[in-house]
């Protein structure tokens, strides 16, 4: 097995690197937004449950009849489970997925009155909701500036050097001090549309990417 490129550079991760990398990103994808399809915090937090390891272009495709059948927390709550799991049966792990939401839901009724809550702390408490879902959700349903780190931050920031870690929870951690506070949610827009279209997880397309001089490995993929 080949082994790895070296990275070409040993260079500590600073702020201005990331707003280097923001900057160039963000005048490839100008329109880099998050994929997932909603109109309230309730159908993201839905939404964010549902797109656990599937396609986010699945969940779009499955949630307009969802959304259409069940307004408020309290209709799902109130949802028989056979029912609820027609609507997502084409979502892998649906019946596990269905039960959540109609969890997510009840807790929401007994302790929120039927809302989403705008804290980290709350969000956590839900089932189903970790800190990638939770700071999602802050931060593209309420406009909390907060970093949620999917597949594709992840994998990217690593490959930028800006973290060594694995974990999700560690990764955005590593990343809080680095991205400018007022451009989180817009450093995660861009990775992820970057992540989708340039910087694939197998075969990166390195020599049209727009950020390659100032990626640790410029020359994951050869012209």
């Amino acid at each position: 097995m080949a082994k790895p490129p070296k990275p070409n550079r040993k260079v500590a991760p600073t702020q201005a690197g990331v707003r280097k990398i923001i900057e160039r990103l963000d005048k490839a994808h100008p329109g880099a937004k998050l994929d997932l399809d909603f109109t309230n915090p309730l159908e993201l937090l839905l939404a964010l449950i549902l797109a656990a390891q599937a396609r986010d272009d699945l969940v779009n495709r499955v949630t307009p009849a969802l959304f259409a059948k069940y307004r408020s927390a309290k209709d799902y709550a109130a949802a028989r489970l056979e029912e609820l799991g027609g609507y997502v049966r084409r979502i892998n792990f649906s019946r596990v997925k269905s039960r959540r939401i109609k969890d997510c839901c009840a807790e929401l009724v007994r302790r929120f009155k039927g809302e989403v809550p705008q804290n980290l702390d709350d969000l956590l408490t839900l089932p189903g909701v970790g800190r990638k879902t939770a700071n999602i959700v802050l931060g593209n349903a309420f406009g909390q500036q907060a970093i949620g780190v999917d597949t594709h931050v992840m994998r990217l920031s690593q490959r930028l050097g800006l973290t060594k870690n694995t974990n999700p929870d560690k990764i955005e951690f590593d990343l809080t001090p680095l991205v400018p506070e007022n451009q989180r949610v817009r450093f995660c827009h861009l990775l992820q549309y970057h992540g989708r279209r340039v910087c694939f997880a197998k075969k990166p397309r390195c020599p049209e990417c727009t950020i390659r001089s100032l990626c640790p490995y410029p020359d994951k993929t050869k012209a």
